[in-house]
């Protein structure tokens, strides 16, 4: 068979990836600066409550992803030297927060170029248009979650519709497939549908490298049966069934190092801080378990009790 020099450079450089795949966190390309935790910082870990919108100390998670959310609400950089991927970004008015959380990582917002989320709720996304804004990044939902995040507003689908806040709409929309493999530079990401916490719900996974040692991270969704007083899981078109597919998938998921949506939901600050096992293998079937256990109370209740006219 005939190689030419181009089919050979490919082959080449292919290979050259997969030995690289499960190595140390790579350096830096001369265009995208990667990040460094500055010795100098005025940020101060501790938290005084879980706001979504105080603000906390970045802090190194493992391989090339970082923490650099608020007490209350997890954000993730995964920092890439072709382009940094964010996941969420917290409430609007947590974004000079996560900004400056970013920067004392010596991280620019303009390299920044791939932005995920879990669910489209103000408290997880509301200030993903001001980074999209500041980066122009491009911003990747599964479909469900696309009229909502183009428009900053809910609709009845949403357990939550009637007590959500809006948010700033975003523009620069990708569609997803569920379960679709995100890939930047060598940096692979999964996506995990998760509807029924929200309709647009997405949990994401991916692997991390130290010197040898790789462990899978794992971003879950939230798996919380919460509603106003009007929704029902288990009324006509309700999300009971889809809950309890994404528990399932979640808790069959590889998951050694887990966070959450919600700091507390995970203790993520507190074993970021060695207070508690970064690693634990059985961390996302905990979360399941947790889940599971609040849809059936949840779904219980609802039998006990009449349907709420909605106001």
């Amino acid at each position: 068979m005939k190689l030419n020099l181009r089919s050979f450079t490919q082959l080449t450089l292919a290979s050259a990836i997969a030995l690289m795949f499960c190595s140390s966190p790579v350096s830096a390309h001369a265009s995208v600066k990667m990040p460094q935790l500055a010795k100098d910082t005025t940020l101060s870990k501790e938290c005084k409550s879980d706001n979504w919108d105080e603000p906390t100390a970045p802090r190194h998670l493992y391989g090339n992803s970082w923490y650099v959310g608020t007490c209350g609400i997890s954000v993730i950089l995964i920092a890439n030297p072709q382009g940094h991927i964010l996941i969420d970004s917290g409430p609007a008015n947590a974004f000079e927060g996560v900004s400056k959380s970013l920067r004392a990582i010596g991280v620019r917002l303009n390299d920044i170029r791939t932005i995920l989320t879990t669910h489209e709720h103000h408290d997880h996304m509301g200030g993903v248009a001001q980074f999209q804004k500041a980066s122009g990044a491009t911003v990747l939902v599964r479909q469900e979650a696309v009229e909502t995040m183009r428009s900053g507003k809910a609709d009845r689908r949403d357990p939550q519709f009637e007590i959500l806040s809006t948010f700033a709409p975003i523009a620069n929309l990708k569609t997803i497939s569920d379960g679709q493999m995100v890939k930047v530079g060598k940096t692979s990401i999964r996506n995990i549908p998760m509807p029924g916490h929200a309709p647009g719900g997405s949990g994401w996974t991916w692997k991390e490298c130290e010197n040898g040692v790789c462990h899978q991270l794992v971003f879950s969704d939230s798996l919380g049966s919460i509603s106003d007083d009007v929704y029902r899981y288990s009324g006509e078109g309700g999300m009971a069934a889809a809950l309890r597919a994404s528990i399932a998938r979640i808790g069959a998921t590889p998951c050694e190092i887990l966070i959450t949506g919600h700091t507390g939901g995970s203790n993520i600050l507190e074993r970021l801080d060695a207070k508690a096992a970064l690693v634990d293998n059985t961390a996302c079937q905990k979360l399941a378990e947790v889940g599971l256990k609040n849809l059936e109370l949840r779904l219980q209740k609802e039998a006990e009790s009449k349907p709420t006219t909605a106001k």
